[in-house]
């Protein structure tokens, strides 16, 4: 049994294709449609390897990245636009893409409308766990009592440790707003705190009051800054409330990601798809000449 096939087309004098009379075995025939399938997917393996690696490279073809800024929800979304995949939208934005599917609800295909929103995750504030209230410290008081009053001293330190407790290396805090409240009455004194020296009120008259402490703007709280006091004639009492810095400030506005890839990254790249397009071009220069 014998195939014969079409004659190739002259590309350089456009005539029309000739039938070749030549008959072909049937073995042979089978042998090159399965070389030529075998060949166009070692081009089309290797292309595809040189897009990766020129993707990696050089991601958005040198355009820079927005990094996608959580919503006051905390909820994170990426805009679609045009010529977007799952696949691309995974790769670049560095989530799986099964966990893409289930966030969106998206089908098998993976089906995108550009201009929508994809949800890429959700972020959560954490929630600063309170430290220990605040222990006043009793000072004895004075053999006289005052006629009606007493004394109320506050102290705002730096608590390195966190403990809440002032610690032997651990100093005033300067700066830090105190107000000192009757919960009856109009009775109510304020101040600035000063370092290592006690901020003091001295003539605070009986009854019950909130103490409220401020830390300056960059620091945080580490005990409760409020603390109830019941004042009695000839009491003098301390009480310490404790602060540290901030350990890093939030930035709220979008980082563009200017990071330069590797160029050795884009030279794979390119020298696969080279060589995807070197096999294509002998395969059919083979191609046609075993037709002839």
């Amino acid at each position: 049994m014998s195939i014969q096939g079409p004659a190739p087309l002259s590309l350089m004098s456009g005539v029309l294709p000739v039938t070749d009379h030549r008959p072909l075995t049937t073995d042979h025939w089978l042998l090159n449609v399965k070389w030529r399938n075998e060949m166009k997917k070692q081009v089309m393996i290797l292309m595809l390897m040189g897009l990766v690696f020129s993707a990696f490279a050089c991601p958005a073809f040198g355009q820079a990245i927005l990094t996608p800024t959580p919503d006051p929800d905390g909820n994170i979304f990426y805009i679609i636009k045009d010529n977007d995949s799952c696949m691309t939208i995974s790769l670049t934005m560095g989530i799986d893409l099964q966990t893409l599917r289930q966030l969106n609800n998206l089908d098998e295909q993976c089906t995108l409308i550009v201009g929508t929103r994809l949800l890429l995750g959700r972020y959560e504030t954490p929630t600063p766990t309170p430290g220990p209230s605040p222990t006043p410290t009793p000072i004895t008081p004075t053999p006289t009592p005052y006629n009606g009053y007493g004394q109320v001293c506050v102290y705002l330190f730096e608590d390195e440790n966190g403990d809440g407790i002032v610690g032997e290396f651990e100093y005033g805090v300067t700066g830090g707003a105190v107000s000192v409240t009757k919960r009856t009455g109009y009775d109510n004194f304020t101040g600035l705190t000063a370092g290592n020296d006690l901020l003091c009120f001295p003539e605070v008259p009986e009854g019950d009051y909130n103490i409220s402490v401020a830390p300056p703007a960059d620091y945080n709280p580490t005990t409760n800054m409020n603390y109830a006091l019941t004042v009695k004639a000839g009491d003098n009492t301390q009480i310490n409330f404790g602060t540290q810095k901030s350990s890093a400030l939030e930035v709220a506005e979008t980082e563009v990601v200017t990071e330069n890839r590797s160029p050795i990254m884009a030279l794979i790249g390119g020298g696969l798809i080279l060589g995807g397009l070197v096999i294509a071009f002998i395969f059919g220069v083979l191609k046609r000449n075993q037709q002839l």
